[in-house]
């Protein structure tokens, strides 16, 4: 099928404000595709690419001029504006086939460099991975990226959210907790999990409950990726939760 309002060039351009963005140009009759030329890795280039797709093929009759931040690229969780979140779907599905995502990761006990070989295998970046096996995991774990030693946002998997393990981020300053392995080391990566008592992280843990953490610091970027990973029948509620 050949659409009348086609995306006419995809190009790299001088813009510091947006990673990503879709513009209609009413006299060419078609879309021009931009992404921020100062990226140096090649996987955020393209799933900025394939974000900006998403927009034009399932938003672009909503509107003329797509802005998109590196925060719109990320942030998967409910808090989400609706548009960013369906864009993403769209650029973690055409990437990162659920079935393909699936079987590279199955059998595998997950760290850092598993979900690293599944950015080089699958040509996105290490969050974006990070992401898609959170997000598509029937496992229990929760995902969190901080920044000078506070958590910016975190997302939970379906297992890890029913069973109480997630964080409150909206409209919330949420300070790592002290004795994290994340927090005892801001510069340092520990790529490999480690087994830590769960009320490290939920204090309404149970006393013996254990969780494996791992994270791995983004220089380039200023943020640190965790991952927490629970045993999928734990769950972290307070005893008077409902």
């Amino acid at each position: 099928m050949k659409w009348a309002d086609p995306v006419l060039e995809v190009k790299g351009a001088r813009i510091s404000s947006f990673e990503g963005g879709l513009f209609h140009s009413a006299d060419r009759g078609g879309w021009l595709l931009l992404y921020n030329e100062s990226m140096r890795s090649p996987g955020r280039i393209r799933f900025t690419k394939a974000h900006e797709l998403g927009h034009y093929v399932l938003h672009r009759s909503r509107q003329s001029v797509f802005e998109c931040t590196q925060e719109d690229m990320v942030h998967w969780g409910a808090s989400a504006r609706q548009l960013e979140s369906e864009a993403d779907d769209f650029a973690s599905n055409l990437l990162m086939p659920l079935t393909h995502f699936r079987s590279a990761t199955e059998g595998s006990i997950i760290d850092f460099d598993v979900l690293g070989a599944c950015a080089d295998k699958f040509g996105v970046s290490l969050t974006a991975a990070a992401l898609r096996w959170v997000k598509s995991t029937l496992e229990s774990a929760v995902l969190i990226l901080s920044r000078d030693g506070f958590i910016d946002w975190s997302v939970s998997s379906d297992r890890a959210f029913k069973n109480g393990a997630y964080f409150k981020t909206r409209n919330v300053v949420t300070e790592l907790p002290q004795n994290s392995l994340t927090a005892a080391s801001l510069t340092e990566s520990t790529r490999m999990a480690q087994t830590v008592a769960a009320k490290v992280w939920f204090p309404h843990a149970h006393a013996s409950a254990e969780l494996r953490e791992m994270n791995v610091v983004c220089d380039n970027y200023g943020y640190t990726l965790t991952v927490l990973h629970l045993s999928p029948g734990e769950k972290v509620w307070s005893a008077d939760s409902d």
